[in-house]
């Protein structure tokens, strides 16, 4: 059995792991290091490896910690409103994050593209958090049929895991142009032509 940890030292691994979650988010895997973790965190680097093994896994704690405070709440029926509602409220939500000038966009939108070839467990994390929220949506969008207000007969996660691309796909469009236009246009063409 392990050594219990102090009350100092469990701060120090929510210290790195909150620096982390912000680093990874405004840099980047590739662009953010151990150093800039721990001085970040304002812990020695020595302390890095004692509660985190590596690098990646510190990206792995990431994504679990922004995959869990995804707001996919907002499409649960018990949020209210209409399945449709919730659907258009989710959308409305994340759009209403997109802030150009802090260009950050979606974390796991942004480890998608930059994940190391030999990382297969960061890769399945980011897949996992993908297909959490594809699996939201699609209850919310089979919700929404059952209550004639969609229709369309594409599989539910066919209609979601497009949707979702294209939100990321405007997302990269805003942080490259600087304008929150594209996700601006993406909910407007979104509402008004595929969740029809």
């Amino acid at each position: 059995m392990g050594r219990p940890r102090s009350p100092a030292s469990a701060g120090t691994r929510q210290r790195l792991s909150e620096a982390a979650l912000e680093l990874f988010h405004a840099r980047g895997y590739n662009g953010t290091s151990v150093q800039d973790i721990v001085s970040a965190a304002g812990a020695p680097k020595g302390t890095f490896y004692n509660h985190f093994a590596s690098k990646e896994a510190l990206a792995l704690d990431s994504v679990a910690r922004y995959t869990a405070a995804m707001p996919l709440d907002l499409l649960d029926e018990k949020h209210g409103g209409s399945p449709l509602e919730r659907i258009t409220a989710h959308l409305r939500y994340l759009v209403g994050l997109t802030d150009t000038s802090e260009d950050r966009g979606c974390l796991l939108g942004n480890l998608a593209t930059e994940i190391p070839a030999h990382s297969g467990a960061l890769r399945d994390a980011v897949d996992a958090g993908f297909a959490r929220w594809v699996d939201a949506l699609a209850a919310a969008i089979t919700q929404a049929r059952a209550a004639g207000e969609l229709h369309g007969n594409e599989p539910a996660g066919a209609l979601a895991g497009f949707i979702i691309s294209s939100y990321e796909g405007a997302v990269a469009r805003a942080k490259a142009a600087g304008s929150r236009q594209p996700v601006e246009e993406f909910l407007a063409l979104t509402v008004a032509r595929i969740l029809t």
